[in-house]
């Protein structure tokens, strides 16, 4: 037996990875832009940085997409996993005021299936071009034995700048700004460890809001890049939380000075309905949907008060929902449960 066929006795096809990341290479090169200088098939990417920055900051940012990953392989629809693995990254990065510029994935999986693997950087280069950001590398490992059959994982790696002088800082925000919201596309990432259980009880063809508990779940993380482009430019925008994990109570005060809290108006927006549809079915209490989920807030902008309809103006779509307050028991206050 030869060295090759014996790797693939194992579990790893060495012919059959090298044509499956050849058959990538016009997705990743559908997303260069002209400040690529090492791209797709390097050992490691590089960029440059765009000119007109007088003290430039990288940002960077590495995340996943959950348990939500699980669905997208139960239900067969990879592409939305990489869009939103992409988005995902595209939030975290903006929230700094930051202009993301590049993007690294890794895929692993017990074997790499050709059609998946290319469905998921389709998502991402689609993400990707949307957002005029650079997929400059990656990493497809094949590891037998550490995933089940049918299963993958992914990760992904945002990079941008930022001048160091726009950087937000908590020390900015002050008592009596207002909390403005931007509306989600339902769970966006997080809390599925908790709604899959209702998508394994009332399975993927379950009416929701005139679609399907399936379309519901695996809605799109929303990008909210040119939400924050548009929000930093007002002078008054002192800062932004991507609402993810832990949902607005454990979000908000990542952006805000230990002194200081937020009394948010649970009645100021209108929550999806899919959070009712899990909330009803598992008995959860409205409290604990609010610490799981982000219940249809994706976004939260702090600014001044006389800033706010100006924010409100040149947002769409975006509410008031809150105020910052003095710190009490809570850092966030939910008015209204």
């Amino acid at each position: 037996m030869s060295r090759r066929d014996a790797y693939a006795e194992a579990g790893v096809d060495l012919d059959v990875n090298a044509r499956m990341k050849a058959g990538l290479a016009d997705a990743v090169a559908s997303t260069t832009t002209n400040l690529v200088a090492v791209g797709f098939g390097s050992f490691g990417g590089a960029i440059s940085l765009p000119p007109g920055y007088r003290d430039p900051v990288l940002v960077s940012s590495v995340d996943g997409v959950g348990t939500k990953l699980h669905l997208a392989i139960e239900w067969g629809r990879p592409g939305a996993a990489g869009r939103d693995l992409v988005n995902h990254g595209l939030n975290d990065v903006a929230v700094l005021n930051a202009r993301p510029l590049a993007f690294l994935d890794y895929i692993a999986s017990g074997e790499l299936e050709a059609d998946t693997v290319a469905a998921l950087v389709e998502g991402m280069a689609e993400a990707c071009r949307a957002a005029g950001v650079a997929l400059i590398g990656g990493e497809t490992a094949q590891m037998p034995d550490t995933y089940r059959a049918g299963a993958y994982d992914l990760a992904g790696t945002m990079i941008g700048v930022a001048e160091r002088s726009a950087l937000p800082h908590p020390e900015r925000v002050q008592r009596g700004d207002v909390v403005v919201g931007l509306p989600s596309l339902g769970l966006h990432t997080n809390g599925y460890s908790l709604a899959r259980r209702t998508a394994a009880r009332l399975g993927p063809e379950y009416p929701v809001g005139g679609s399907t508990l399936a379309d519901a779940l695996l809605a799109p993380h929303r990008s909210y890049l040119a939400e924050l482009a548009a929000a930093f430019a007002i002078s008054g925008v002192r800062a932004a939380a991507h609402i993810t994990g832990g949902g607005l109570p454990e979000n908000v005060p990542r952006v805000l000075p230990a002194q200081l809290g937020a009394r948010v108006e649970v009645d100021s927006w209108k929550v999806p309905e899919i959070f009712g549809v899990i909330a009803a079915d598992q008995d959860v209490s409205a409290r604990e949907m609010y610490r799981v989920f982000n219940m249809g807030v994706g976004m939260a902008i702090i600014v001044a008060a006389d800033a706010a309809d100006e924010l409100l103006v040149a947002v769409p779509g975006s509410f008031a929902a809150g105020h910052i307050i003095d710190r009490g028991g809570e850092a966030v206050m939910l008015a209204g449960l």
